[in-house]
């Protein structure tokens, strides 16, 4: 099979590096790739027309984030430019943050979530019929196994980083701060429903209120209101990870911190080294140095995050907040340590108890990296990108 991977722009590098793990995966299942970057041009679309013209037909298309709703001057998608090809898009930021892709995307396009209740969120707002396949499709790792340590000494000895933090300094705004009246007391309300619970998908949050208004959610006049979940989940998502950070520094564990933006809030960490923004690959290599590495789930719920697989193929042990996904993959604090939103203060005394016990946390990596190596690597969630292609032929 003949299998043409696009890739663009990417902080960290992350979906870069995704698309290029990708076709390492197709590539050893004896595959033919072609890579396509899209990265380092303001002229995508005369890329893409360049390549077709030169490239011929393939077998599957796939991206990440982007292409799925690419049409050049005669109105052709990029199916139409490869001939006939399936095209796979994996969206792995919150789905209705991308609603002017997702509305220029054809039928045909088989679309991929990082959260199954995005997949709801899409049905419940555009029809269920809008795509003709659209799926949960989970992070698989990044970087490459770490070598088993040994011994709980050995764990020890190759991992000085006691705990990792990799992420931007994002802190919480309005965003509908300048909007006056019945609007911005809808989404003030969607906010505090959302914040006041364990954890809901934004898209229920928000129209829970837009029907306790007495509106119909079967209206199409107000699918621009629904989308509008995108900054609901924003916010929430900066307001959980800044209370999140805030209670970390004041449990006074060492902290190594990777990302942008923190300059002007290291005073709140007593111990903490900063390393500054670091590419993707970097922060596998930090996390093979790591005991504990730290996630918040970008307020996917039932979905997931790269960060947990990698920590786990780097032979670190994972402090996370709860996902379901996360729930039925490991054994919630046997191979990995899971908190909740609305018992933070009780998650920090769990996560002091786990960075200090040593045997504990060689044995949670452990286990976490043997059900990481068995289901959750490049090579077998490509088996997921193959099933949605066919279910678009």
């Amino acid at each position: 099979m003949r299998i043409l991977i696009m890739k663009g722009q990417s902080q960290y590098g992350g979906t870069r590096l995704f698309a290029d793990l990708a076709a390492e995966a197709f590539r050893r299942r004896g595959h033919e790739v072609d890579v396509l970057d899209l990265g380092g041009s303001d002229s995508g679309g005369m890329l893409i027309l360049a390549h077709a013209q030169t490239s011929g037909p393939v077998d599957l298309i796939f991206t990440i984030n982007i292409g799925a709703e690419f049409q050049d001057s005669l109105g052709r998608r990029l199916t139409d430019l490869y001939g006939g090809a399936p095209h796979v898009v994996w969206h792995t930021d919150y789905v209705l943050s991308q609603a002017d892709r997702l509305k220029g995307t054809p039928s045909t396009t088989a679309v991929l979530v990082v959260d199954p209740t995005q997949a709801d969120a899409v049905r419940a707002i555009y029809g269920a019929d809008r795509f003709k396949h659209l799926s949960f499709f989970p992070h698989p790792a990044v970087g490459p196994a770490a070598p088993d340590d040994a011994t709980v000494a050995a764990f020890a000895e190759q991992r000085p980083i006691h705990v990792l933090w990799s992420g931007s300094f994002q802190k919480p705004e309005t965003p509908w701060a300048g909007v006056e009246g019945p609007a911005r007391e809808v989404m003030q309300q969607a906010l505090d429903l959302a914040l006041s619970v364990e954890w809901v998908p934004p898209h229920q949050a928000l129209d829970t209120v837009l029907r306790a208004r007495g509106l119909d959610l079967a209206d199409p006049n107000i699918r621009g209101a629904r989308e509008a979940a995108a900054l609901v989940d924003m916010e929430v998502r900066k307001t959980r990870r800044f209370e999140f950070l805030k209670a970390v520094a004041k449990t006074g564990l060492p902290l190594h911190i990777v990302g942008v933006g923190w300059e002007t809030q290291l005073y709140r960490f007593k111990n903490a080294t900063y390393e500054g923004p670091v590419e993707m690959t970097r922060m596998a290599e930090l996390m093979a140095q790591s005991r504990v590495v730290l996630n918040t789930n970008g307020n996917f719920g039932a979905g997931s995050h790269e960060r947990p697989f990698s920590a786990s193929l780097a032979g670190s042990a994972t402090f996370s907040d709860f996902s379901r996904y996360y729930a039925e993959v490991f054994q919630p604090g046997e191979t990995i340590e899971l908190f909740n939103w609305r018992e933070l203060g009780e998650g920090m005394d769990r996560l002091q108890a786990l960075a200090g016990d040593l045997p504990r946390l060689f044995e949670q990596a452990r286990g976490a990296k043997a059900i990481t190596l068995a289901g959750h690597t490049w090579d077998q969630r490509i088996d997921l990108i193959l099933q949605a292609a066919d279910a678009v032929r």
